[in-house]
């Protein structure tokens, strides 16, 4: 005891000091606000991302002008009917050779006999870019007959088109879907 009537406790100065309670986890409007702008940012920017790509790689468009398509429409047409009108019959294939392809085309007319003397370009058109697509001009190697080979082409679905001229007057044109396997 002392003098004055009042209890002094001993403190022990070496024991360790006890941290203050921790407060328990509180969820704030202002936490429940950022969070929410954070994901819709996050959500956004990879929206952004995504659009960017698909629009690089293939932005949509088919034709560069679509006025200018529509200004040519009567004329093919014309040229539609005209090759209807000949009646030529077309047989066209595409072999594998390893890598490479090697594409024919084969036209004769309405009796049968083959089509002569054309200047004959094949393209296989790549469906989701153009970036990959290829071109030939096919040699005349039998009477009707026009050949040409395409070098390291992958498989695939692909877009075989034929235009054949005579002079400048167009002729034949043909379009349609192979599938090439690897």
């Amino acid at each position: 005891m002392s003098c004055c009537g009042a209890f002094i406790m001993p403190i022990d100065l070496r024991a360790p000091v006890a941290p203050p309670p921790a407060r328990p986890f509180e969820l704030t409007g202002r936490m429940v606000l950022f969070g929410m702008i954070a994901f819709f940012l996050v959500v956004a920017g990879v929206n952004a991302i995504m659009m960017t790509v698909a629009i690089r790689t293939m932005s949509g468009v088919d034709t560069r002008s679509a006025y200018e398509a529509s200004q040519r429409y009567n004329d093919e047409i014309a040229r539609m009917q005209a090759q209807a009108e000949r009646g030529w019959h077309a047989e066209a294939s595409v072999q594998r050779n390893g890598a490479d392809a090697d594409i024919v085309l084969s036209l004769a007319d309405k009796g049968g006999r083959p089509v002569r003397g054309l200047r004959v370009a094949a393209s296989l058109q790549h469906p989701a870019t153009r970036a990959e697509d290829r071109t030939a001009a096919l040699i005349e190697t039998a009477p009707g007959r026009y050949e040409a080979s395409l070098a390291d082409l992958h498989g695939g679905g692909w877009t075989l088109a034929f235009q054949a001229h005579r002079g400048a007057d167009l002729l034949f044109v043909s379009r349609s879907r192979i599938l090439l396997k690897d």
